[in-house]
Formats: structure tokens, sequence, C-alpha cells
């Protein structure tokens, strides 16, 4: 039976020696975190709007108007707090349009909340399943070609993959939504030290593009608090390793998908076989059951393994 151009493609992207990223999600891994770089410059323009242009605390002159901007000397209030409060309250709907807003979406007659990461976990997982498919067929597993069972958006339908493929959506929103909130809690801190300090607005603006981009690690007050770590990295972080999470929950769930059909599958620890840390490396070509296998990959943060399937006309040792 003929198959199609991506299953094609994704066959001759299957040999042992590419191993560089093995899950071959480095573009969807790079668009997401391209998404998110977008997303942080919006967040840290619109703070120098607000700050500086807009002069919302009325520290300077007024500046030109700017739609969803708070307007000249919003937050001008007698006690700093009070410009604090208001400031924070304003930046958490900036942060919630561009990081956690919800749209209502119908699916198989239903209507579900979706977030914009969304799109990124379920290709992801999709290349998981067609990952998984013709991994198994190679390894010479008597089990379909996708195209045989309907496609790929036949597979996703399935309850299992449905489940799945909802608690990572899940995942990673709420993983989203604890980075946006640390973010927040330290640009709340950095802003009323530079209140106290009598700071300009553009040095004030400044110092929160800063804590978004770098943490509060470079600043004295991070120093004191020993942050280092800033909400762009550790959400780039999150988005690569929930990419591999989902290609590897979706060749697992796959597999056992396959279960009542009785056809049992050992999992084989790939590599991406360049800059492989020592935890990774120690696994490389070890053969483990689904059940062992379904929650160690990633096994770190930034972790770029596979699993493939251990090929049936080959002794197990």
């Amino acid at each position: 039976m003929k198959t199609c151009a991506c299953h094609d493609l994704e066959i001759n992207s299957l040999k042992r020696g590419d191993r560089y990223d093995p899950t071959h999600t480095t573009s969807l891994r790079n668009a997401f975190v391209r998404d998110l770089n977008r997303r942080f410059r919006r967040l840290k323009a619109s703070i120098t709007r607000a700050i500086v242009d807009k002069d919302c605390f009325g520290l300077q002159n007024n500046g030109p108007v700017v739609m969803a901007d708070p307007f000249p000397r919003q937050f001008d209030f007698p006690r700093s707090a009070d410009k604090v409060d208001e400031f924070m309250l304003w930046l958490s709907i900036q942060i919630k349009k561009e990081f956690l807003e919800t749209v209502v979406i119908p699916q198989l007659g239903q209507a579900i909340e979706s977030n914009w990461t969304n799109l990124y976990i379920a290709d992801s997982y999709k290349r998981g399943i067609i990952r998984a498919r013709v991994s198994a067929r190679k390894a010479h597993y008597k089990i379909p070609s996708l195209s045989e069972t309907g496609g790929i958006e036949a597979s996703m339908s399935l309850p299992f993959h449905v489940d799945r493929v909802g608690l990572l959506y899940t995942r990673v929103f709420s993983g989203l939504k604890g980075i946006t909130d640390a973010m927040s809690n330290q640009i709340a801190q950095v802003l009323a030290q530079g209140m106290a300090d009598g700071d300009s607005p553009a040095e004030i603006a400044r110092m929160l593009r800063n804590t978004v981009s770098n943490g509060l690690g470079a600043s004295e007050l991070g120093k004191s608090l020993g942050r280092t770590v800033s909400a762009e990295q550790r959400a780039r972080t999150l988005a690569r390793t929930e990419i591999i999470r989902a290609h590897h929950q979706a060749m697992v769930q796959e597999y056992r998908n396959w279960e009542v059909e009785n056809v049992l599958v050992q999992a084989e620890w790939v590599t991406a076989g360049y800059n492989v840390c020592p935890r990774c490396l120690a696994h490389e070509g070890k053969i483990f059951t689904l059940d062992a296998i379904q929650n160690m990959i990633p096994l770190h943060p930034n972790c770029r393994c596979c699993m493939i399937p251990v090929d049936v006309t080959e002794e197990v040792k």
C-alpha cells in the first residue's frame, strides 16, 4: 500500500546514525521557544510604555497614549504601596493575555478550553504517534500502518490518547502559570525597591525588564534572596522539555493501545549521541518495559532522549 509523504519522511529519518535529535522535534521546540520569546518581548515593551511613555506613576511629564496601556498618571497615588499594587494588577492582566489566556473551541461535539501552548504539545504528540507506529513496523511488529487505521487524526481521537494529551495540556499550562506567578512576585519586589530608592521611570522600567530576562540574580536585591533563574529561561526550558515529554508519552500510549491485540513492546533507550549528559548516557541501549520507561523520559530538563521498540527478530539479552 502506498504511504503518504509524511510517513516516507519519517521512515527516512529513523536511521540510527541520525542521533543529534532522535525525536526529530528540534524545529518544533525552536518554534515553541520563538513564540515564547515574542510574548516576553511584548510584555517588556508594555512595561516600558506604561512606566516611561505613559508615566503611569506620575513621575515625569505625560507621554503618548497607547491602546490597552494605563492612561497617564493612572497609578499616581500618594502611597508607593498603592502604586505597586495597582501596577501589579494591570501587569497581571497583560501576563494573562500573553501567556495564560484560553479560548473555547468545539471538539468532538463539545466545547473545551484551549491554550495557545496546546498547539505545540498536540503537534509533538502527533509526531510521537507517527514515530511509534513507523518504528514498530520497522521492528517487525505486526500492526497496521496509520493510513490503514484512518490516519493520525483517527488515532488522536482514541479515548486513551485524548486523556493523555489532555493531561499534558494541563501540565504545561500549570507550569507556565507557576513561572509567571514567580516572575510577578519578583517584579513586585524590584518595583517596590525602585520606588523606595527614588529611581527614575526609565531606571525602574529597565530593572523590571531585566528581572523578566535575567531574574533577580542580576540585582542587589536578587543576590540577597539567592534567586538567579529568570522567567524567560524557565519558560524556554519548559517548552523544550514538555515537547519531548509529549513525544515520549504518545509513543508509550500508542504501544499500550496495541497490547489488546497481544502486541507487547519493549523499549530501547536512545540518546542524542552528541553532548549527552552522564545520566542519559548510562541508559543508552538499555531495554525497559513500558511500565518502567513510562515516566523516565525526559530524564531531566532539556533532555533529548527517545525510546524505540526492540526489534522482535532480535534476541533480547
